[in-house]
């Protein structure tokens, strides 16, 4: 192609370009036309919706940060903080005892360590983070109660946000952006995750390490890190639970597998950084412990192999799908389900699959083993709620039988209105180009871009005209007659400016008939061509209307997720089970007062804190609660004997008024009745009541109560 028909057709491209082009290039919105209507309906077919679009500015804020990686971060950490500051409640034993106040022995040289810590069943590296952070605030001088609680909370948030961040990460890499979105509003609108993900538990951490280990594993078919990344975190999350193997074992033999290159490379990475995991995981316990352990192998044999978790309750071997697992979901189930159902990639629904069946298998099962699997069951969620944005294949097919139809008719009027669109603007054009053809010719020999000053002629159609049309060419004036006769030869530059100087007049001559045909229009046709426009306009926004029902369908769910699972996060995060976090503060307070006070906790085995959340050294005594280790016939632990006969155990262990008798007494209002003759014998009273739970099941009763003498 000549270089001047090359330019030519470039200058009609400009100027034709559809309005979806000129959208995106921030231009002016235009009427869709019969050329272009097909075109932009299959490109909106890719379009998606979004659930803060068209909302509030307030609620339009949190579309801006999730839509930007920039912010995301931040508002993820500023959301966990938030979730951190508002946990007033107790869940488990193990977020104090198997990590705080293994910290708080650590730097202070006070606090309590369980029997798993003389049994060589529990690694120091989680409470490793903590003590690091306990002497940084020992040094400064900063190492008060409400730090000492706060900042560890403040710290897993961080870890917490961190994991939130890489499931949206996971979820874009492998799906789409718009899926990672949804996927990570179904997490932050988890009441289990909210509930869960601040506390200084080791199932927290975990499902940290796993989900960023999920992001960087080997998927096949899309763009994937190093091994070592994800091989690392999976090694460290091994080291902080060493059940984690459960999750991992069957993904990284399907890595293995699936490996046809660089097999011996990918052995490599796992060999290095397994051996360099047990090396680091050596190195900390055995400095801690005193001696070389393998808590690892210790965890998993006595846990998994001799199932002695038993010996603290069990439960039927359907217990996680008929309630453990249906509990921590809640109602986020629905999507869930739908979710594995529509898709068509269930890899990861597998591997929470496999996970909960191997912990099936063993007696003891709490809510938090299988939190883990959490994050992936979000995603799910996402699919879903992203799949109800996207238009029902099929559901256009009418629509776009209207649409052609009535762009048709509008099609018939188009060079009506054209005419009196374009008159003005053709005639100042041509008007303006008789006074500036030299640098027209100047142009189409140098075959450069037009100057701002120089304006080709451009059609311009009138209804019922027999005047020549002009094509607007760029460097070419031919009419079609010349098309026909030329055989597509460009005419010289003499030519074309001879052409379009000697045209000059009828050009104005088809302008002013333009005018007159334009003003001329009878009535009933201007209505009937505004009747086909509004036709045109109420056939669009009813395509757009079938998109924004289904996005529609998609924001209800969520308002249905927000409003069924926010009051469950802010009970138990709020309001159940915050007695004995309370009665802490009241005996730190009365430590503060007296030089005497001596506890002991009538209670179930480690149902408070201890020292880390008193950092005061009195002495204190709780009924402990440990396995039998050694074997011994019809063993009872301490506690279960206490709960045998209350009263005979305490008139046992202090058998008259000169024993050392604790100076307060803390307990659930469900003992009292049965141990009264000891209060009175000893003039115990009443100091403190606080309230526990609305629930109260067996030795757990609704309110703790503090006497003292």
């Amino acid at each position: 192609m000549p270089r001047e028909s090359k330019s030519a057709a470039t200058i009609r491209r400009r100027r034709v370009r559809s309005p979806r082009a000129e959208d995106k290039a921030g231009g002016p919105s235009k009427k869709l036309t019969l050329a272009s209507s097909e075109d932009e309906l299959e490109s909106k077919d890719e379009e998606m919706e979004f659930p803060f679009q068209n909302v509030p500015r307030e609620v339009s804020m949190i579309h801006k940060v999730i839509m930007s990686r920039k912010t995301l971060f931040s508002g993820l950490l500023a959301f966990r903080v938030f979730n951190a500051l508002m946990i007033q409640t107790a869940f488990v034993p193990d977020e104090y005892w198997q990590s705080l106040e293994v910290a708080h022995n650590m730097v202070f040289g006070y606090g309590h360590l369980t029997w798993e810590w003389r049994q060589g069943l529990r690694g120091y590296a989680y409470p490793l983070v903590f003590s690091v952070l306990y002497k940084i605030m020992a040094i400064l001088h900063l190492d008060h109660r409400v730090l000492l609680i706060k900042l560890p909370h403040l710290l897993q948030a961080g870890f917490a946000a961190t994991g939130d961040y890489y499931l949206y990460k996971l979820s874009n890499k492998l799906s789409d952006q718009r899926t990672a979105q949804w996927t990570l509003l179904c997490q932050l609108t988890s009441w289990f995750t909210f509930y869960c993900c601040t506390r200084t538990l080791t199932n927290s951490m975990e499902t940290v390490l796993s989900t960023a280990a999920l992001y960087y594993f080997p998927w096949p078919g899309r763009v994937n890190k190093a091994s070592w990344k994800y091989l690392a975190l999976v090694a460290a999350a091994i080291i902080v639970r060493p059940t984690a193997a459960v999750m991992w074992l069957p993904l990284c033999l399907w890595h293995l597998s699936v490996q046809t290159e660089g097999t011996m490379k990918t052995v490599k990475a796992f060999l290095t950084v397994g051996i360099s995991a047990l090396a680091i995981s050596l190195l900390i316990d055995g400095n801690f412990y005193g001696r070389w352990v393998f808590v690892q192998y210790n965890f998993l044999e006595f846990n998994v192999l001799r199932d002695m978790g038993t010996f603290y309750g069990s439960h039927p071997w359907h217990w996680y799908f008929t309630q453990g697992f249906p509990v921590i979901i809640a109602t986020h189930m629905l999507p869930l389900v739908l979710g594995v159902w529509k898709d068509r990639e269930k890899t990861l629904f597998y591997v929470m699959l496999w996970t909960i069946s191997v912990y099936s298998l063993l007696g003891h099962k709490e809510f938090r083993f299988i939190y883990p699997v959490l994050p992936i069951a979000m995603h799910y969620c996402g699919r879903y709620l992203h799949q109800l944005c996207l238009p029902v294949p099929g559901s256009k097919n009418k629509l776009h039988k209207k649409l052609k139809s009535t762009n048709k008719d509008v099609g018939e009027m188009q060079s009506d209105t054209q005419c009196n669109e374009l008159t003005a603007e053709g005639a100042g054009r041509q008007l303006k180009h008789r006074n500036t053809g030299d640098d027209v010719e100047e142009h189409i020999r140098t075959d450069e871009e037009p100057k701002a000053g120089v304006n080709l002629h451009r059609q311009v159609p009138c209804a019922g005209s027999n005047t020549a049309k002009y094509e607007d060419t760029g460097y070419s004036s031919k009419t079609s007659d010349d098309d026909e006769t030329s055989g597509n030869k460009t005419p010289s530059a003499d030519k074309v400016i001879s052409q379009r100087l000697s045209k000059g007049a009828q050009v104005n001559t088809d302008i002013e008939t333009c005018d007159q045909k334009t003003t001329n229009i009878p009535e009933n046709i201007q209505e009937k061509q505004r009747g086909k426009d509004a036709s045109f306009r109420n056939v669009e926004n009813k395509l757009d209307g079938k998109k924004r029902t289904r996005a529609h369908v998609a924001r209800w769910l969520m308002v249905f997720l927000v409003l069924t699972n926010l009051p469950i996060a802010l009970y138990t995060s709020l309001i159940h089970q915050r007695g004995t976090m309370d009665v802490m503060k009241y005996l730190y307070d009365t430590s503060r007062r007296r030089d005497d006070v001596t506890v002991l906790f009538l209670m179930p085995c480690h149902s408070t804190p201890y020292y880390s959340y008193l950092h005061r050294n009195i002495t204190m005594r709780f009924l402990t609660c440990e396995p039998n280790l050694d074997q011994l016939p019809k063993y009872v632990d301490e506690a279960d004997h206490f709960y045998t006969a209350p009263q005979q155990w305490l008139n046992t262990t202090f058998p008259d008024t000169n024993s050392t008798v604790p100076s307060h007494l803390v307990m659930f209002n469900a003992l009292q009745s049965e141990i009264q003759n000891f209060l009175d014998k000893f003039n115990y009273h009443d100091c403190a009541k606080f309230f526990h739970t609305h629930i109260p099941e067996g030795r757990v009763g609704s309110h703790v109560y503090v006497k003292c003498r």
